[in-house]
């Protein structure tokens, strides 16, 4: 006697003008003198059984290659086996209860994007396609499907679940399909989830090691002026000049004819544009480099774990492998060839201070003139102990950011201090990539459509 009953179900898954140029420190930024007024249809799969397809005392159901047995509550879903009263789940593999004898010799699938619905979103970082593919984030956990068809995911297709039993007999003996009491979790089946395979050969979030790159090096500043690449007379025809902000931080309307707060004007360097950690081993910001057709183009720097100028510094060791992009948006005429002044909160004004204006701070709670909190820190504590200066920077970004309620210059201050390990004018190399959009939207300056990458080095 047929008790349960067998039923086949389609479904488908779903700076500033002015004078001197100055030079380099031994410690800190270069402060540089910027030029601020120069110009898954999966197919609907019925489950086949092979053997006796007879439960007894439960009914067996077929949901798009999943099978349910209802005498000990058996269910498979698409590549989930959940069993009730055991709680076995089995993603993506081969499912079997024991206990009731109830067994599937098929495997079952439930990965991949399907041809439908295949399409490339952008990674959550916001960054392109493109680079997740020359950088290896394809498949990794964090994206969570993103960029589908560049990273060809769309190749592994869901067919509906496509369990199919092998001739084996899906027989629930007396119903007593049953769990084992515990939790039991299947390992066998494939380690996908949603079209998206863990792990990556750079990590979550890294980037390949620069061959052939360019020798340099990073210095740090902030000195709340006008970007050089905020006057339209400065960047290439056809490329936005960047936005720029009033004192209160809001963007300014007609920020390219705006003169720059270091000249007494109203336009400031936006809060927006401080440097933020994409992963533990990739992060964004923006930096001065030396003059020339600069504005608007992207540089991958990747630290090399030793100091340009500050001895054995432990912060340059500490950042050894990791990697920035950084935007030009700003020249420094002091600025030598190779050369990124890093715009980091806290970093040193340098030459022209409109902080102390914009912020109601004095100069002296701003740190060194170059190189900011970490050059005094270093100079108060007299200690080359890395956490202590990292703690001591950290309580500079708290009393002069946090303190006031300027949380996006507390969060790039204290981003120094974390994961740009307080490094003191680390060597680096690097090469010019693509801007990421996450770097573009906020800058407001876009040249990718120039498609005029450089290879060369100064």
């Amino acid at each position: 006697m047929l008790c349960g009953v067998l039923v086949s179900l389609a479904v488908t898954p779903v700076a500033c003008s002015g004078g001197d140029s100055r030079s380099l420190p031994s410690s800190g930024g270069a402060g540089g003198l910027y030029a601020a007024g120069g110009y898954a249809a999966g197919a609907s799969g019925i489950a086949s059984l092979g053997g006796n397809a007879s439960s007894r005392g439960g009914s067996s159901v077929s949901n798009g290659g999943s099978l349910v047995s209802n005498g000990g509550g058996a269910l498979t879903n698409g590549g989930s086996s959940i069993t009730n009263g055991g709680t076995s789940q089995n993603n993506g593999g081969t499912s079997s209860t024991n206990g009731g004898n109830t067994s599937s010799s098929g495997t079952t699938s439930s990965g991949g994007t399907s041809n439908q619905d295949c399409a490339d979103e952008p990674p959550p970082n916001g960054d392109t396609c493109e680079h997740a593919v020359e950088w290896g984030w394809c498949g990794q956990d964090w994206m969570f499907g993103a960029c589908a068809q560049s990273c060809g995911l769309c190749s592994s297709q869901g067919n509906g679940g496509s369990s199919q039993g092998n001739g084996g007999s899906s027989q629930g003996n007396g119903g007593s399909s049953q769990g084992n009491g515990g939790s039991s979790q299947g390992n066998g089946g494939s380690p996908t989830s949603g079209g998206t395979t863990s792990g990556g050969a750079n990590g979550a979030g890294g980037t390949p090691v620069i061959q052939d790159g360019c020798n340099g090096y990073a210095t740090r500043f902030w000195d709340c002026c006008k970007p050089h690449c905020a006057w339209q007379e400065n960047v290439p025809s056809g490329v936005n000049p960047m936005t720029t902000c009033d004192q209160s931080d809001s963007p300014l309307s007609g920020a390219a004819d705006a003169p720059s707060s270091c000249d007494g004007g109203n336009a400031y360097t936006c809060h927006g544009l401080a440097p933020w950690a994409v992963s533990d081993q990739l992060a964004y910001g923006y930096a001065a480099t030396s003059s020339g057709d600069v504005c608007g183009r992207c540089f991958q720097i990747q630290f090399t774990g030793s100091s340009h100028n500050a001895g054995n510094d432990p912060g340059s060791q500490a950042l050894a492998g990791k990697t920035m992009i950084v935007q030009a948006i700003n020249v420094g005429f002091d600025v030598s060839g190779g050369q990124f002044d890093l715009l980091i909160p806290g970093g040193g004004v340098g030459a022209f201070n409109a902080c102390s204006n914009q912020w109601g701070v004095s100069t002296s709670e701003l740190g060194a003139q170059y190189g900011g909190f970490l050059t005094s820190c270093k100079s108060s504590t007299g200690s080359s102990d890395l956490a202590a200066l990292k703690s001591c920077v950290s309580a500079s970004c708290e009393s002069v950011f946090g303190s006031r309620g300027l949380s996006e210059l507390q969060a790039g201050c204290q981003w120094f201090a974390d994961w740009f390990q307080a490094a003191d004018n680390p060597s680096l190399v690097y090469k010019e990539v693509t801007c990421p959009s996450a770097i573009t939207s906020k800058s407001g300056m876009d040249r990718t459509s120039r498609n005029d990458i450089s290879n060369s080095c100064g």
